[in-house]
């Protein structure tokens, strides 16, 4: 016989019980369709990760900035050359970065395209002809709409000279356009920033500002606040009329390629190190790179974790079909013994049970891999309606290879678990086949 013949003799003894073929395939079909569903929400981590970088300045970027508390041994060089060491918890006593330390790194670092610093302040009120609206600072140089792939709709960003001579102007987010302006154009027009000091809550900070451009609608995004909440002003317009010290918060680079991230840095450990007398392990350097290697660990965790149960429900749909299996042959005992009265051999009947074992997993392999389609995307929109991804979304990504898996670990449970009743039907004697009611 043929393999089709063998496929159309399964599908007709598996017609002859659809209700039991039916239930038998349902144990299959919820396994596949966990593994097809896990797989797609996990692989979305990876992609919604990806989306965020993107739209962010991608994967070649680098964030420097300093810890409040030190996570290495040895803050300064002579501390490491004596053998003095820090205990995690101890306080990180290196110098603050500072806006010369990106000249440096623009200097002494190879292979850097872009270098800006990089300061904000929150709980900042804005106020424009009776409108107020709180708000974040965001201070920053020129160049900073490069690296975070965000840019003005309408006037300018800010320039060196801005930054040189600390100007007192502002690039403001679209909400705060469309709550203080409304329909009225703000480039050119004067608002007042007003920040209440830390001291006692006594000294009030005023700070007007000429707008001179609006950013683009930004959108969600994973941080607390919206990015078109906030206003932009030159670095040193905020350490000259808001905090009154030189220190920046973090420095944020651009790599000309994303293969050279880990030289880079290296580079940037050893720039900074030699400019604040330390070993410049003492600064944190965050990457685009790192961050995508936790998605993908968290997409890892979730499908393992959750593929584990799909396994169980498959293990548990392979021995329904060994049972059920083991019924047929008990069932066919006299269509076995007559097959080999007139001439079938012990292989031919052990193929045939052996591929309607198979065509029975394979069924509920293909319906479980269009359920789990389905599954992963009403997945990923329960995820997404967590207030943390309430904005970003979880993206389901249908993965023509997790089907694929799907489908052949499917037939390897038809596989193993049709063995044993197949081996059972081939080994009946035909005379005792006969005998049986």
């Amino acid at each position: 016989m043929g393999i089709w013949a063998y496929i159309g003799l399964a599908i007709s003894s598996l017609n002859r019980n659809p209700l039991r073929s039916s239930l038998t395939l349902l144990g299959v079909v919820i396994g596949v369709c966990a593994v097809v569903g896990v797989v797609s929400v996990g692989d979305g981590a990876r992609v919604m990760v990806l989306g965020e970088m993107e739209k962010s300045g991608g994967l070649n970027i680098i964030e420097i900035y300093k810890d409040s508390w030190d996570r290495q041994s040895g803050s300064t060089l002579s501390e490491a050359a004596s053998g003095v060491t820090r205990r995690r918890w101890q306080r990180n006593r290196a110098e603050p970065l500072e806006t010369p330390d990106v000249d440096e790194l623009l200097i002494n670092v190879a292979n850097v395209n872009l270098a800006v610093p990089e300061d904000d302040y929150p709980s900042v009120n804005l106020n424009f002809d009776g409108q107020s609206k709180p708000s974040r600072v965001v201070a920053t140089a020129s160049g900073y709409d490069i690296l975070h792939n965000w840019y003005v709709q309408s006037g300018r960003f800010l320039s060196d000279d801005d930054g040189r001579e600390a100007r007192t102007v502002a690039v403001i987010g679209s909400k705060v356009k469309e709550e203080l302006f409304g329909d009225t154009n703000p480039l050119g027009k004067e608002i007042k920033a007003t920040r209440q000091s830390s001291w006692r809550g006594r000294l009030r900070m005023d700070v007007r500002l000429t707008v001179i451009g609006v950013m683009e609608e930004r959108g969600g995004s994973t941080d607390d606040e919206s990015w078109d909440d906030r206003f932009i002003i030159p670095i040193t317009t905020l350490q000259q009329r808001f905090k009154g010290r030189k220190d920046i918060e973090r420095i944020r680079v651009q790599v000309t390629d994303l293969d050279l991230v880990e030289n880079v840095t290296a580079d940037a450990k050893f720039t900074l190190g030699r400019q604040h007398n330390n070993t410049g392990e003492e600064y944190q350097y965050w990457t685009a790179k790192e961050e995508l290697s936790q998605a993908e660990k968290m997409g890892g965790i979730m499908k393992l974790s959750m593929g584990a149960v799909a396994a169980i429900a498959l293990v548990v749909a392979g021995i329904g079909v060994m049972n059920i299996m083991l019924v047929s042959v008990t069932e066919r005992t006299r269509e076995i013994g007559l097959r080999k009265a007139i001439g079938a051999k012990q292989a031919d009947i052990l193929i045939q049970f052996l591929i309607e074992a198979i065509v029975l997993t394979m069924m509920g392999g293909i319906l479980g891999a269009v359920a789990g389609i389905f599954a992963g995307e009403g997945f990923a929109w329960a995820i997404s309606q967590q207030p943390e991804f309430a904005e970003s979304g979880w993206p389901a990504v249908i993965s023509v290879q997790a089907i694929l898996i799907a489908l052949s670990v499917s037939t390897g449970v038809g596989l193993i678990f049709g063995v044993f009743p197949a081996y059972k039907a081939s080994k009946l004697q035909p005379i005792e086949a006969l005998r049986s009611d």
